[in-house]
């Protein structure tokens, strides 16, 4: 006899708090294998059994049984939650990320708040080195220098183009160089700091992503149903044993008047007895 097993893959004796039982046992296992029929999202009920503490003298479990409503695509969440070994962003290492990301962008504020009260040279200006000749030698002097005229003057009404710095070991010839590195560098984050926003953004797309494929999921859930159910009104007998269905079990589903998702009960005549046909996945 071929073993049997849940049309929906629950682990039963989870489901039902026994430990070992057959699938065949369990109080869901003609829901589960009738549900093949259904569309992903028609409901269907199940049974679960689980514990409770009761307050008491003492703290005593009693197992109880309820029923939920449910739809295929909810019981596969619900079995590949129990059974799949499922993960978290932080399982898998993404919250270590974001809290390094975090700590990276803390620090980042702390080293630019240090800049404040430093010189920084604007973009496109350089500082050059360059000598005069004087009768008693040659002397090397300094100039901070700009493509346009953008400096405040130091005599003229007018701005200038060149400030000028002095000798090599002047304190205004090592500060503005000590500008022209950090303009440098604070460019350079910029640049890091615009692929690092890309980045980011492509990772948010990523995860946005999930709702798109659900989407399509649902889309071509809905083909297949189309194609694949047959558009005609249920015959009285399929009606009737809808209803006989409805009145036994607590754990049916309500028959949709919608062609596309109808459950069809097939019937089969061998040496004249009936015998109900069971899919069991």
């Amino acid at each position: 006899m071929p073993r049997k097993i849940c049309g929906l893959g629950f682990d039963c004796a989870s489901m039902m708090l026994q430990p070992g039982i057959d699938p065949g046992f369990c109080l869901n296992y003609e829901t589960c294998g009738a549900a093949t029929r259904l569309t992903p999202d028609e409901e269907i009920e199940l049974i679960r059994v689980r514990e409770i503490e009761i307050r008491s003298r003492r703290e005593q479990a009693q197992r109880i049984q309820e029923t939920i409503r449910t739809t295929r695509r909810q019981a596969a969440v619900m079995m590949l939650m129990s059974r799949g070994c499922p993960q978290t962003p932080e399982s898998l290492g993404v919250n270590a990320q974001m809290q390094e990301i975090a700590a990276c962008v803390e620090q980042l504020h702390h080293q630019l708040n240090n800049l404040e009260g430093h010189y920084i040279a604007p973009p496109g200006c350089e500082v050059h080195h360059y000598n005069v000749k004087r009768p008693s030698g040659v002397y090397g002097y300094n100039k901070l220098t700009a493509s346009e005229p953008i400096f405040e003057p130091s005599e003229k009404q007018e701005k200038v183009r060149v400030i000028h710095l002095s000798h090599d070991y002047d304190p205004r010839n090592l500060q503005a160089r000590l500008g022209i590195d950090r303009r440098n560098k604070l460019t350079r984050v910029r640049t890091l700091l615009a692929l690092a926003v890309e980045l980011l953004q492509s990772c948010a797309n990523t995860l946005s992503d999930e709702s798109s494929v659900q989407s399509n999921s649902l889309l071509m859930t809905v083909d297949s149903t189309l194609s694949t159910h047959e558009v005609s009104e249920p015959s009285p007998a399929v009606g009737d044993r809808l209803q006989s269905a409805e009145g036994h079990g607590p754990i049916t589903n309500e028959p949709n008047p919608s062609p596309n998702h109808l459950v069809d009960i097939v019937e089969t005549q061998e040496h004249g007895t009936n015998a109900q046909i069971e899919t069991p996945l």
